[in-house]
């Protein structure tokens, strides 16, 4: 039996940054590369969801944006940087699956 990870901030750093922004999550743009190939799920908006989404491999190395950061230790991001709708890809280790972050804070 696999033994679960330790969920603590000094071993998941990455992850608390994100989650320490959850108040003012809004006034950041979030970006980062993935650490392996992840396999992105885009719904084209019209239900019923599986038929009517397309998939594709988004590569070790791409830039993609984070999204989302849940209260179950896992994150959400896309690949598409031009006009994002939310997240392609959930339940990612943000201290494994991710590196190189930028935090661009939003100018209003």
């Amino acid at each position: 039996m696999e033994q679960e990870k330790e969920f603590t901030r000094e071993l998941n750093p990455n992850f608390f940054k994100l989650w320490d922004l959850k108040k003012d999550w809004y006034s950041f743009e979030i970006y980062a590369k993935t650490t392996k190939d992840l396999e992105m799920n885009v719904w084209n908006g019209i239900h019923p969801v599986e038929k009517n989404t397309t998939k594709h491999i988004c590569k070790a190395g791409t830039k993609v944006r984070v999204w989302m950061v849940s209260r179950f230790g896992d994150v959400g991001v896309t690949d598409n940087l031009e006009n994002p709708k939310g997240y392609d890809v959930r339940g990612l280790d943000a201290d494994i699956d991710l590196t190189d972050y930028e935090f661009l804070e939003r100018v209003s």
